[in-house]
């Protein structure tokens, strides 16, 4: 291991925390995949951590946030993403308990409802089946689901 190699991890590691944030284990795989060993990979994102450039308990407060209100995402699709970005179970889990009670994220899958039925050309059983497919696809629980399609009325096709 030389001292440019270690440098120029870095800097990359640094150049694409500053183009949004990452988790360490992305910024291992990117380090990885741009051919720097092991060890210089592990030793950099040691010291980003330490520094506080690398939080993965930071990244899953602001990605479920963020996911949870503008794609409007349940809770089984945003653990899906966290640990397909290698932020492990025992920080992902804490967060969304503590951003995501039962009564918000109804609240969140009664926005997306409403939003998909308003463009939903299906009625009746055919168009409640499409919304709880939708909400399912976007990671909402069953109990979620049925909460927040309590209210809906789906008329009937009239042939």
């Amino acid at each position: 291991m030389t001292r440019d190699d270690k440098k120029s991890a870095r800097k990359f590691a640094l150049r694409a925390l500053g183009r949004r944030m990452h988790t360490a284990w992305e910024i291992s795989e990117a380090l990885s995949r741009r051919g720097f060993g092991g060890g210089i990979v592990r030793e950099v994102v040691e010291d980003l951590v330490r520094q506080g450039y690398i939080n993965d308990h930071h990244f899953a407060q602001v990605w479920v946030t963020s996911r949870s209100i503008h794609q409007m995402h349940g809770r089984l699709r945003l653990l899906r993403d966290l640990r397909q970005k290698g932020v492990p179970d025992e920080i992902a889990e804490p967060v969304l308990r503590e951003a995501l009670t039962e009564e918000t994220e109804v609240s969140i899958a009664i926005k997306a409802a409403e939003k998909k039925r308003r463009t939903l050309k299906a009625t009746g059983a055919k168009g409640r089946d499409a919304l709880y497919r939708h909400l399912r696809s976007k990671g909402f629980t069953t109990q979620v689901i049925k909460l927040a399609m309590a209210d809906f009325i789906f008329e009937e096709d009239p042939f």
